[in-house]
């Protein structure tokens, strides 16, 4: 019994000294240390939880997003915690339902690519990613990734999602960059042809009011 107690006091010991140093997300270190946390120690992302909602003649975009605390990432180098801003959507286009994805929003996946929309890179500039004029000089805006279920698996479609929270006339809105980062290969993953080389979700700038 006396060896059992001093194991279980040498694993306690060792678990302390092996805690995840917490380092702030926005850091060119990113990614660097093993083990490490990489926190929103400036609740940057906290911005951007809520529900948002774009309509305009009978186009309907809804987007929920979330705040994940310490998502462990299993790298196929380092292996690290983090936080996320993750999301789903329902898009309705002639009041016809195209994609909803809204009660993916509260799985608890293991893959934070599982999500729909997801991401943590504070990106600065009024040119790129995406034109802000608006923006002013140093102003972070949020880069997320985006996919649709029915074209997970189609090679080389790829876009992403530029997000910026802003206030006007006392009315919380989130402006949002869509656009593609890459083309369809014009076949599947699984090597099947197919002809789709977009998402239903049309490109472009959309402005959502928070709900």
């Amino acid at each position: 019994m006396r060896y059992i107690i001093i194991f279980i006091i040498l694993l306690f010991a060792s678990n302390c000294k092996a805690q995840s140093p917490i380092i702030p997300l926005n850091n060119s270190e990113y990614e660097d240390i093993r083990g490490a946390y990489y926190k929103d120690t400036e609740n940057f992302l906290q911005q951007f939880e809520g529900t948002w909602l774009y309509s305009n003649n009978g186009t309907i975009l809804k987007i929920i997003l979330k705040k994940k605390e310490m998502f462990y990432v299993n790298g196929s180098i380092l292996n690290f915690y983090t936080d996320y801003i993750v999301g789903e959507y329902q898009y309705i286009k002639n009041n016809l339902e195209m994609q909803n994805t809204l009660g993916n929003i509260n799985m608890n996946h293991q893959e934070i690519s599982d999500y729909n929309i997801y991401g943590n890179i504070m990106t600065k500039g009024t040119k790129f990613p995406a034109a802000c004029p608006e923006c002013q000089p140093g102003e972070l805006r949020l880069k997320t990734f985006y996919t649709e279920p029915t074209r997970r698996n189609v090679e080389g479609l790829d876009a992403q999602m530029v997000f910026r929270r802003f206030t006007e006339n006392g009315v919380a809105k989130l402006k949002i960059w869509f656009y593609s980062t890459s083309g369809s290969y014009g076949f599947t993953r699984d090597g099947q042809p197919t002809d789709i080389v977009s998402y239903l979700l049309p490109y472009g700038e959309y402005v959502l009011t928070k709900q």
